[in-house]
């Protein structure tokens, strides 16, 4: 009795045998990663690059910015493009960081875009000596930015009309060329815009940044001689701002606002006298 149980766990030994040999033979071990250099430049592109852009034709480049951790000597970075829609975009073959440089930029360039088309690039750096795949930085190794280069024509003159100012003056109104998208300059203040589409019907897309109540918000360039910059939060429902074809005219409902608190809801108007 005691010797048939002795052969029975001989069996089973045996048989554990061959079923780790299997196993073993159809998992091989694998081969361990590659360690990154530990003297890698750890260069990347900072997360504070815009990836988008819309550019007026008179400009005729974008500057893009790029990082590294390692500012040990002088490091020269190839530039691998990945994507050039219609071969619009023209790129330096790379960049250099001067020895204890830890970010610079380079240009790139787009001398035959069209106007009122999105263009996108996509650039990567790679490189043992240069990423290290494990490291978190504040970036990636890879950017895509997208550009459009926009033509403004002049689209009507016109007579604006503020109740915050109790004012009105001559206001022209700019289109972009081939698009639905307008443009007051210089609105109330010089050097603040006011952007917004239109497709010719009663609503209008407005420019600026939503609140929590889904007003749009831009600051006007304003500054109120005891609270501070001024900012209007005009309501985008088409019941409050709106385009009124039988008197062309272009009507806003904004909330006039300061840090302060609100100097409540007064309207805007902008009459179009000639259109070109």
């Amino acid at each position: 009795m005691k010797m048939k149980i002795i052969n029975k766990l001989v069996l089973i030994l045996a048989g554990f045998s061959l079923l780790l040999a299997s196993c073993s033979e159809d998992f091989p071990e694998r081969e361990p990663s590659p360690l990154p250099d530990p003297n890698s430049a750890v260069v990347y592109f900072p997360s504070s690059n815009r990836t988008s852009y819309e550019l007026e034709v008179e400009q005729t480049s974008i500057a893009v910015t790029i990082a590294r951790e390692n500012t040990s000597g002088a490091v020269t970075v190839p530039i691998t493009v990945l994507r050039n829609d219609n071969d619009v975009f023209v790129f330096p073959e790379s960049v250099t960081f001067e020895s204890g440089l830890a970010e610079t930029t380079f240009d790139v360039t787009f001398p035959t875009a069209e106007t009122a088309v999105d263009y996108t690039f996509e650039v990567l750096v790679e490189g043992d000596q240069l990423i290290h795949p494990y490291k978190e930085v504040a970036g990636a190794h890879s950017i895509q930015i997208t550009m459009a280069l926009i033509k403004w024509v002049k689209f009507s003159d016109g007579i604006y009309t503020s109740e915050y100012f109790g004012d009105s003056w001559p206001q022209e109104l700019y289109r972009a060329e081939g698009t639905n998208k307008y443009r007051f300059y210089d609105l109330f203040v010089e050097g603040y815009h006011y952007n917004f589409e239109w497709t010719g019907g009663a609503s209008l897309i407005l420019g600026g940044t939503p609140n929590a109540s889904g007003y749009l918000v831009q600051e006007t360039g304003y500054n109120h001689p005891t609270y501070g910059m001024v900012s209007t939060a005009t309501d985008p429902d088409p019941t409050y701002t709106f385009y009124h074809e039988g008197s062309d005219t272009f009507y806003f409902d904004r909330n006039w606002q300061v840090a302060a608190g609100s100097f409540g809801w007064l309207g805007d108007k902008y009459e179009i006298t000639e259109r070109y």
